[in-house]
């Protein structure tokens, strides 16, 4: 049976709360009064996830300070019922005014979303909004909607169990500068946790409305405490005189001053274009047959200034095909990642002089040049090209033109079960995984949202990108071979992204058709560099936290495997005695079956899984040389070898990092582990193939 709970919908009159009740509910509600009074009461349920939800629309309100019947009835149920979440809605053409009331409910309650609807009717005017800024600010879930048109709702139903489940609940209440009235709020909460009175309400905010004058919370007071009563009404008086100002003022003024803070640094205004130009683009970015081919033109020329500047791929192969080799060379070693790993390797060798010098010259030396340093050089060598990625990626989202690629690409995308919105997880992904995962959050389909998310690891992203150039450049040294692999992985990734979603839709979810393409396309406009900042850096930040210690830790953790063993530290380098080598051995039979019967290679899948780029770390560090491509020239790799183990290393299994990405946003663990298994069974095949089609034509 399904468990039930109980979520409570707030708003100020006219921000569409009514409105996303009867959306959520269907219309099929319970009507009442409340109790003692003869205002209207509505609740509905839906079930989501095999979880009852009991909604209560709570009457229209423009704060909680009980100043009328509505707003009485609001906050006692607040206080009273204690729901599993309050659901706040606002108005996004007009945060100004309706977050003063999203602003108390968070100071009461730490339950709390904050859906900002009428998303649509912003962005025609022009309005831009950081929601990820304002969720990291106010510390609770913000949920662009449109309650009208049904977008986002889906999102918003997830969200709720979320909160339900404390996963992303506030630990305590939302906190703001009230000035000069700091002291006295301090010094009234003080004295009602020590008498113990009003345990209902949090005791900071019983203080601020205390001060404000609030006379249902004073009277209350008085009847459990008459002597503290008197105390804050003399605390009060005092506050008045020696501000000389009414209390109550000051707060409300603070209150604005902070949403007036909130507004100043999320919400952009931007130029739109004219209605003619915007016309002109649409015949093509929305035309069912050059509006594909003009959307991936766009989406290859952005990554094409992203991995130029900063691993200087593909650039340096077209200019040495030209006969510019020496120029190819400057452009690859001056590339933003070549630069950084320039800086490293010399930091490295200063660091290793200094402490040879101080008599260091063991394994803690090692520890620091070669496990710590190099770790992190690795971590902040992929810091140019995520930021890079997602400005350029910005840009094309907030000038409109990333909802027309969707458009363009839903027509295809429909044949496979998906609709144009597993565009945008596909793009994200050749960037991060991560990254591509966690933006399946915003499909409001769940089925689309779980398949998307469970084949969007498939693409790949720029961590493999640079071990599949790595492995193109070991093998192959024609420029033109080295770009013929690694453009066939990518249509071959793609292929298999809409193949498998294919399946899962029509075997695992038994379901035949593409869900609708909900989505409101924005006017054309000049991307907003403040917007296009927000976007870059939440991204680059989500990716540092979700990836940054585990690369970190791989790195420390690779060092010790491959320097210690069972005699302990390996001061000869002789890694066959190492426990690398031993952990290697284990899993050769596996390897074999795709033509690389080597512990070397299968640890370095082992420590692939826990990132990508951690295959290089694995060979440089094997090899005893800096350089990945001389490291995997130094082990024999082959083309027939380099191209079974680039498959492999694509499709065998997802990062960690995203692998918990998964176990998110996925919430049921079976269908991790049927990614994990179906991406595993795609690089034995696609490896093996090859292996296979090698022997048979006398290749190997």
């Amino acid at each position: 049976m399904a468990r039930e709970i109980l979520v409570a919908i707030a708003g100020s009159p006219n921000v569409g709360k009514s409105t996303l009740f009867n959306r959520i509910t269907g219309g099929d509600v319970h009507v009442a009064n409340w109790p003692g009074v003869t205002l209207t009461r509505t609740e509905g349920y839906i079930e989501h996830h095999n979880v009852k939800i009991r909604l209560v629309d709570l009457p229209g309100t423009y704060s909680f300070s009980a100043q009328d019947i509505g707003e009485l009835i609001a906050r006692e149920f607040l206080v009273r019922e204690k729901p599993d979440v309050l659901v706040v809605v606002v108005d996004a053409t007009s945060l100004e005014k309706s977050l003063y009331l999203a602003i108390m409910a968070m100071e009461l309650y730490e339950r709390v979303i904050l859906a900002v609807n009428m998303i649509d009717a912003a962005s025609k005017r022009g309005l831009r909004i950081d929601f990820q800024g304002l969720k990291s600010r106010l510390g609770v879930p913000v949920v662009p909607i449109s309650a009208l048109k049904g977008i986002g709702v889906g999102v918003l139903l997830d969200r709720i169990l979320e909160v339900a489940e404390g996963k992303t609940v506030r630990r305590e209440s939302l906190k703001i500068d009230y000035d000069g009235l700091e002291p006295y709020i301090y010094e009234i909460a003080r004295h009602l946790r020590i008498k113990g009175a009003l345990k209902d309400y949090p005791s900071r905010w019983a203080a601020i409305r205390l001060l404000e004058g609030d006379d249902k919370i004073f009277e209350e007071l008085k009847k459990v405490d008459h002597d503290l009563a008197d105390y804050v009404r003399s605390v009060r008086e005092r506050a008045e005189v020696e501000l000389g100002e009414d209390p109550e003022k000051i707060a409300i003024s603070s209150r604005y001053m902070f949403i007036d803070e909130l507004v100043k640094s999320y919400v952009a205004r931007v130029r739109l274009a004219t209605p003619g130009l915007s016309e002109r683009l649409d015949k093509v970015m929305l035309h069912p047959i050059f509006g594909p081919i003009a959307a991936t033109f766009v989406i290859l020329a952005t990554f094409f200034l992203i991995f130029a500047v900063n691993t200087g791929f593909p650039l340096n192969m077209i200019l040495e095909h030209l006969g510019y080799g020496e120029l190819a060379g400057l452009v690859e070693e001056y590339s933003l990642s070549g630069v950084l790993g320039l800086m490293f390797d010399w930091f490295s060798t200063i660091v290793e002089g200094w402490m040879n010098s101080l008599g260091y010259n063991g394994w803690l030396t090692s520890l620091i040049t070669e496990g710590l340093i190099g770790s992190l050089g690795t971590l902040i060598s992929f810091v140019p090209l995520l930021l890079m990625a997602y400005i350029f990626l910005g840009a094309m989202q907030d000038s409109g033109l990333f909802p027309r690629a969707a458009v363009a690409y839903d027509n295809l995308f429909r044949r496979f079960g998906l609709s144009g919105r597993a565009f945008f997880p596909a793009a994200l992904g050749m960037g991060c995984s991560v990254a591509a995962v966690v933006s399946t959050r915003g499909i409001d389909d769940d089925r689309e949202r779980m398949v998307t998310a469970m084949t969007s690891p498939l693409i790949p992203c720029q961590a493999r990108l640079l071990v599949l150039l790595t492995i193109a450049s070991a093998a192959f040294a024609n420029p033109l071979h080295q770009s013929i692999l690694t453009i066939s992985i990518y249509v071959l990734s793609f292929i298999l992204y809409l193949l498998t979603s294919k399946l899962l839709n029509k075997y695992l979810f038994k379901v035949e058709h593409a869900p609708d393409l909900l989505m409101e396309l924005p006017p054309y406009h000049r991307p907003s560099l403040r917007v296009i900042w927000w976007y870059a850096r939440s991204n680059t930040e989500h990716f540092l936290r979700r990836a940054g210690l585990l690369i970190l830790g791989l790195g420390i953790a690779t060092w010790y495997l491959l320097n210690f063993g069972p005699s302990g530290f390996l001061s000869d380098g002789n890694i066959a005695g190492s426990y690398a080598a031993m952990l290697g051995r284990l899993l050769v039979p596996i390897t074999g079956l795709i033509g690389l019967p080597d512990w070397r290679y299968t640890l370095a899948f082992e420590v692939g899984f826990v990132a990508k780029e951690g295959l290089l770390i694995t060979f440089s560090s094997i090899a005893g040389v800096p350089d990945p491509i001389e490291a995997l020239r130094s082990i024999g790799i082959t083309p027939v070898k380099a191209i079974s183990l680039a498959l492999a290393m694509n499709y065998y299994v997802p990062c960690l990092a995203t692998v918990a990405a998964l176990f998110t946003e996925l919430r049921i663990g079976k269908y991790v582990i049927i990614t994990i298994l179906m991406e595993l069974g795609l690089a034995l095949i696609t490896a093996s193939l090859v292996y296979r089609s090698a022997l048979f034509l006398g290749f190997m």
